[in-house]
């Protein structure tokens, strides 16, 4: 967010904005283009990085976030028509970062969200080691599992089956090219019979194969572990673990994107532990995302994403659209409608059509 408030600001002094856009290199008009977005940050990990990084001592660093959102929603479960609408203060995020030396680094994120937890939550605080192409992060956050890109203002269905915050080490290396990264930790769910140990782990590979594309896929040990909380009707307890898979791509042209992400277990989970659709054969979860992004002109975004689940309690299939306006520096206003609709064995005849307004504000 840093270098996007850099480009913009850099921009308004030289009078290079005034050149035809045949006149700038590729990656001129890329860091223009990510100027003008009127999206505060596109997926999760930008999200908890949002804010400007104001000073507050030659080591200290403060940043915020803050969403109020209103929605609107009509929902048909069983052919029953229930309307409910609401104003919420959906993200109220502060977060301190302390640079102890040149190599390493100290972050503390304090969380507030209308309905989950009335009081502000440590949602992540670890610290980081650097060294070269080399890095070291310990303490409680984001595992690299799964991406989550999106433009839109809900969270895609994959975001809801994969997000998992845990306490953790990760390792990592990385070039412009190429970073990979893996995880150890010790998770809610485990084997029944087993002793409480550090059993969980996982991976990330990320490349950067050309200008404007990025690629990626990840894996974690135990699908159980994420946040979406799978067998929290068995007490988290399991006969044998079932792994996960992510993989996405990311291609940028110009003023288009277009974003793919598929998130599934590796098998099916015991009918006794997991089993939403009644069917006798047990469950394995699976989420995917498709979205396309158009900077329309300046601080304005147009996109559409076509989303689906499969064997879990969220639609089938999800589409819709969202426009975002970059009203003010470091402000953006959004609009979004999504129409989903259920598999009959998880929720019979239902379908969901919702509208979202949210008023997004870093600092």
């Amino acid at each position: 967010m840093q270098k996007k408030l850099a480009v913009l600001l850099a921009g308004l002094a030289l009078p290079a904005l005034a050149q035809a856009a045949h006149e700038l290199s590729a990656e001129e008009r890329l860091m223009r283009l990510e100027a003008q977005q009127a999206e505060l940050y596109h997926t999760l990990s930008e999200k908890k990085e949002a804010g400007l990084h104001s000073p507050i001592t030659d080591r200290l660093h403060l940043s915020g976030l803050l969403e109020v959102e209103g929605f609107w929603a009509d929902e048909t479960p069983e052919g029953l028509s229930e309307k409910t609408g609401d104003l919420t203060l959906a993200t109220a995020q502060l977060g301190i970062g302390a640079q102890i030396n040149d190599r390493l680094t100290a972050d503390l994120t304090l969380l507030f969200e209308e309905g989950e937890d009335e009081d502000f939550t440590v949602d992540e605080a670890f610290v980081t080691f650097e060294n070269g192409p080399w890095s070291l992060q310990a303490g409680r956050l984001y595992l690299p599992f799964g991406v989550f890109h999106t433009s839109l203002v809900s969270d895609p269905l994959t975001l809801g089956l994969g997000e998992t915050r845990e306490t953790a080490l990760v390792g990592g290396w990385g070039n412009d090219l190429i970073s990979v990264s893996g995880f150890v930790f010790n998770g809610e769910s485990r084997e029944a019979g087993r002793d409480d140990q550090i059993r969980d782990f996982g991976a990330a590979l990320n490349l950067m194969p050309a200008e404007g594309m990025e690629l990626g896929v990840s894996f974690l040990s135990d699908l159980a572990d994420t946040d979406a909380g799978l067998l929290e009707g068995v007490d988290n307890e399991f006969e044998d673990a079932v792994g996960a898979w992510s993989a996405y791509a990311i291609v940028r042209q110009g003023p288009v994107e277009l974003s793919a992400e598929v998130l599934s277990a590796l098998r099916r989970f015991k009918a006794a532990e997991l089993g939403v659709d009644d069917d006798g054969k047990g469950d394995k979860p699976l989420a995917w995302n498709l979205e396309l992004a158009w900077t329309l002109r300046e601080n304005w975004l147009l996109a559409a994403r076509l989303e689906g689940s499969d064997e879990l309690f969220a639609p089938e299939l999800q589409y819709g659209a969202a426009v975002s306006w970059g009203l003010l520096e470091n402000s953006a206003l959004a609009l979004e409608y999504l129409h989903g609709e259920f598999d009959d064995a998880v929720a019979p005849d239902a379908e969901r059509d919702q509208l979202t307004v949210q008023l997004a504000v870093e600092f």
